[in-house]
């Protein structure tokens, strides 16, 4: 028995020292700036999501977690690790090695603010901001909206909501995040006020002003009929409440039996490939683009028909494009040009956006953004990077040679003149096409 204690006092003994030495080596550890019980609590309290892993990517995870558990274990830093914020970096990181600027990742709050405007509505004041020289300004406030009837202006700079310094909370962000956390701190339900602290430097003063915030819908159609019985319709982006809202455009200028169309997609920056192909089926029935996903399969997309009094077919159509005509406006316009009798494009070489993505909503609100495939045009054309070039090129010009009416979005401006359209018109009325611009000559040494 005296045996049996003995053995157990020596190992008890081994135990302590070896308690003693581990503690001594992470003592020193903690001195030096490493420590290695740290990094194999971390191991331990990451287990399951190493499990969470799929299994034959378990391996290729494991360096990921072996750098994570590394930084818990050692990284020094007087306040808590924002393990958020790693995951997120991470996400976003793994997403830029895909090279595809149409791919990545948005926090939930700028996916929330995406969803609530792609739905064509949201709640808020009613006014586009713009950042300039780290600075939050108005760029205009929508007519009859409560920015407007509140008397904000283009320029106003706002420098605190609800006497929160806007400058200290976008320190530091880039354009695209610090206009989403202003917007974030301006928006909110229907009925509740905001306090905008505002400086004015047309006037050189700082006022502030309570708003109510209301529904806002955000309008992306506007139509008229001008002059010789020519309907103008602006399309300025393709939300999910874009196809309403030309159907009502459709159904006021109907009965007034215009001869001609200009369609205005400048500036059009897309939106849903359903509403273009919605937009497309009020203009001709056919096909309106071909997929292209992974491993080469081709699939055709057609146009969504309407009713019948929701049709503008058969009509001679200038389709108005830019620089700024991208995406789903591209596939709008290409496929009228390549599809429909008597329609042609006028304007400048578009953006060249030729993939199409879909936005997957993550379990805590956050989404990202994967395209899923290349679409070509109706005759086979690829035009990501490359764009579309109108067969009327037409450089942008308010030149008053270029008189041009007053469409809805301009309608309180005194000068009109816009050279693209001026030439639309001409061309539909009098069948006169604009002049080509001058070819640029290089001389020799």
């Amino acid at each position: 028995m005296k045996r049996v204690w003995a053995i157990i006092g020596k190992i008890t003994q081994w135990l302590a020292v070896i308690a003693i030495a581990f503690l001594g080596g992470w003592i020193t550890g903690r001195i030096v700036g490493v420590s290695p019980i740290d990094v194999f609590i971390s191991g331990v309290s990451n287990a399951d999501a190493r499990l969470l892993t799929p299994g034959e990517r378990r391996q290729q995870a494991a360096i990921f977690w072996d750098v994570w558990d590394l930084v818990e274990g050692n990284f020094y830093r007087p306040e808590i690790i924002d393990r958020k914020r790693m995951i997120y970096g991470a996400i976003r990181g793994m997403l830029a090695t895909l090279d595809d600027p149409y791919t990545f990742f948005q926090e939930p709050e700028e996916a929330q603010q995406n969803r609530e405007s792609m739905e064509g509505r949201y709640e808020g004041i009613g006014a586009y901001l713009r950042v300039e020289n780290g600075m939050i300004m108005i760029d205009r406030p929508i007519p009859n909206s409560p920015a407007m009837q509140a008397g904000l202006q283009s320029g106003d700079i706002i420098l605190a909501v609800d006497d929160q310094p806007l400058a200290e909370l976008i320190a530091g962000l880039n354009e695209r995040d610090a206009s989403s956390r202003a917007i974030s701190l301006i928006r909110g339900p229907a009925g509740t006020v905001v306090r905008l602290t505002i400086r004015r430097p047309a006037e050189d003063r700082v006022f502030t002003v309570a708003i109510t915030r209301a529904a806002i819908p955000i309008i992306t159609v506007n139509s008229a009929l001008l002059a010789d019985g020519i309907a103008y319709i602006q399309i300025t982006e393709f939300k999910a409440t874009t196809t309403e809202l030309l159907d009502n455009a459709i159904a006021e200028l109907r009965p007034q039996r215009p001869r001609a169309i200009v369609l205005d997609l400048r500036n059009n920056s897309g939106g849903f490939l359903t509403t273009a192909q919605e937009v497309l089926g009020r203009f001709y029935d056919g096909i309106a683009l071909y997929e292209e996903e992974r491993g080469g399969v081709q699939k055709e997309l057609r146009t969504i028909t309407a009713a019948p009094d929701r049709r503008l077919f058969d009509i001679p159509m200038v389709v108005l494009v830019n620089g700024g005509s991208a995406s789903a406006a591209e596939v709008v316009a290409v496929a009228l040009r390549d599809q429909r009798l008597d329609t042609v494009l006028l304007g400048e070489r578009t953006f060249g956006k030729g993939s199409v993505q879909n936005i997957y909503t993550l379990r805590d609100g956050s989404s990202v953004r994967i395209t899923i495939a290349r679409w070509l045009t109706p005759s086979g054309e690829a035009i990501n990077g490359v764009g579309i070039t109108p067969q009327h090129v037409v450089p942008a010009s308010n030149d008053p040679e270029y008189a041009a009416p007053c469409v809805p979005d301009r309608i309180e401006e005194q000068n009109c003149a816009d050279a693209q359209l001026y030439w639309a018109l001409r061309l539909l009325r009098e069948g006169t096409a604009p002049p080509p611009p001058p070819t640029e000559t290089v001389t020799a040494p």
